[in-house]
């Protein structure tokens, strides 16, 4: 009778370290699944960051650009800004003369 309790008991034993590890399969498949879309998601946030990178040097070449336009243009006017004062001396010495 001690044999076949103890032929029971470990039959449970056997059963719940099954169950137990089974539980422990699908807890790990879990976390796989878990990791590899954690690995998706690095994935792409690597590519948009790469595409974002390129579109970042495109703009600042393009702020260079604006930059180098812009001092173009405050060349220019300054230019003008002093053809203008020149402008009004003329004037004057054009009434002046007139009188």
């Amino acid at each position: 009778m001690a044999a076949a309790s103890w032929n029971q008991e470990t039959k449970t034993r056997l059963n719940e370290k099954i169950a137990a590890n089974i539980n422990d399969i699908g807890s790990l498949t879990r976390q796989v699944v878990r990791c590899s879309k954690s690995s998706d998601l690095l994935s792409q946030a690597a590519k948009n960051f790469a595409s974002q990178e390129s579109c970042i040097t495109h703009t600042m070449e393009n702020m260079k650009k604006m930059d180098a336009v812009k001092s173009q243009l405050e060349f220019h006017y300054s230019g003008i800004e002093r053809n203008l004062r020149l402008l009004d001396d003329i004037q004057d010495q054009l009434a002046i003369i007139q009188r």
